[in-house]
This record gives C-alpha cells, sequence and structure tokens, in this order.
C-alpha cells in the first residue's frame, strides 16, 4: 500500500473517532428526552391548534386549567404519563383533551376533530378566577338557562339553589354559579340525542344546586340534583362534560 492511500486511511480514521463523541451525546439526547423518567413539559400560556383553534392553559397544582376561545366554561384536566415520556391530559369525564409527545410537541383534541391537532404556544396567559356574580345575577342566569333549554331543546327545567345561604356569602355564590352554569352546558349537551331529550322530558323536572363534600349527580324524584365542594375551587364541581357523562349513566342513555 502507498505512503499516499496510508495517509489518507489514518486522516479518515482519526475524523471519525473526532465525530464519534458528538454522535454518541447526540444519541443520549434523545435518549434521555424520551425516557419514562423525564417527563414532556407542559408549559403554561396561549395556545393556537390548527391555526384556528385557541386556548389557554394554566396550572392548578398538579394539574391544569383549560379555557377554550369563545367559551366561558374553565376544565380542570387531569395528567397522566403516557409512553416514551410523554403526557395525556384528560377531562374529569375521562375523555382526552390534550396529549403532550415526550419531546414537547401537543395536540389537542375536540368533538369537531377527533383526530386531533397540533398547537403551539403563542404566549402568555392569564389564570382564570372564580365568577364574580350578585344573587340577583344568579337568579337572573338561573331563569335564563331555563328560557334556553326551553327555546333549544324542548325542555321545561327549573334551576333553584339555596337563595338564603347565597344571598350573604360570596365566594359560596360564585361557586353555585360555576356549577349552575356547567350544569346548564351539560344538560343542553346531552339533549342533543332524541333519546336523551326524551328521558330527561319524561325524568327531571328541576335542577337543584347544592353543596357537598364532592360533584355529585343524583336524581331525587324528578329533580336532579348537582352538587358540588366551595372549598376545592374549580375542582369542586362537575364540567359539563363529566355532567353529560353522567346523566347517560344515571339515565341509562348511552353517549354517542
Amino acid at each position: 500500500m502507498s505512503r499516499r492511500v496510508l495517509a489518507i486511511a489514518a486522516n479518515l480514521a482519526l475524523a471519525l473517532a473526532c465525530l464519534a463523541p458528538p454522535l454518541a451525546r447526540a444519541q443520549d439526547s434523545v435518549e434521555e428526552r424520551l425516557s419514562d423518567d423525564r417527563l414532556a413539559p407542559i408549559v403554561p400560556g396561549v395556545y393556537v391548534a390548527g391555526d384556528k383553534i385557541g386556548f389557554s392553559l394554566d396550572t392548578l397544582g398538579g394539574e391544569f386549567l383549560l379555557r377554550m376561545d369563545g367559551t366561558p366554561e374553565v376544565f380542570v384536566l387531569y395528567p397522566n404519563r403516557t409512553s416514551l415520556g410523554g403526557r395525556v391530559l384528560k377531562y374529569d369525564s375521562g375523555e382526552t383533551a390534550l396529549l403532550v409527545a415526550g419531546w414537547g410537541g401537543m395536540t389537542l383534541y375536540t368533538d369537531a376533530q377527533p383526530g386531533g391537532l397540533p398547537a403551539v404556544r403563542t404566549g402568555d396567559s392569564v389564570a382564570p378566577s372564580p365568577p364574580s356574580v350578585s344573587l340577583s345575577d344568579m337568579q337572573s342566569a338561573a331563569g335564563d338557562s331555563g328560557q334556553r333549554l326551553a327555546y333549544v331543546r324542548r325542555l321545561t327545567l327549573n334551576f333553584t339553589a339555596d337563595w338564603n345561604a347565597l344571598a350573604s356569602d360570596s365566594a359560596l355564590r360564585s361557586f353555585a354559579y360555576d356549577a349552575m352554569e356547567n350544569a346548564a352546558r351539560g344538560l343542553d349537551r346531552f339533549a342533543a340525542y332524541p333519546a336523551a331529550h326524551d328521558a330527561l322530558a319524561r325524568r327531571v323536572n328541576t335542577i337543584l344546586i347544592q353543596t357537598n363534600s364532592r360533584p355529585l349527580i343524583v336524581l331525587n324524584g324528578k329533580t336532579l340534583v348537582v352538587t358540588f365542594n366551595p372549598g376545592r375551587g374549580f375542582e369542586g364541581r362537575a364540567s359539563s362534560r363529566a355532567i353529560a357523562h353522567a346523566l347517560s349513566t344515571l339515565l341509562s342513555v348511552p353517549q354517542k
């Protein structure tokens, strides 16, 4: 073998030796990022999914708060691990809201887009606060909710609560109002299907909002009792999705 060939071979070997550590480090980095011991980062903020659906994500202890643009409801999302360090964030109804890959990519799932839409962060968000309402505001909202369900779903439902207890306690009133609004949205969601509508029309005429140690949906005669725990804030009341899901079980009407 000529000296020139030997020199080329030696230089090539030296070059490969120099490249090996960076390549090894890059491989280690990928493996570390995809390790089950390293959870995908979830950064609070304002997001856009599929270039058209806006939403905000904020932290609440170990959980997250989701608000979709154009809607007032605040959803509590509960995270769980997935493979390769990813995380899935689910509604209290058990449905998937967001999936975060181990490398950080986020996907939003909606009723209209069950296959998911990629989401990107566009800025900072301001965490939601409990609604501030007067007693008269809440009583008016109760009437409005009944009227809307009568107009949109042809249902005659009366919303009520312990107005005397709510009159002097603004904090209690805030989450009672929130629980009532979620109940109205859940009823509307459930009644979108004929079998569900008919079951509600036959078996429910009153929606009673009251406190309890945890959120429950109970049928007492023709009164649907929706409970909430004001001490637990947003976590202390059921979402509209959870209410629709509970109604499906309570009235034996499968959800689509």
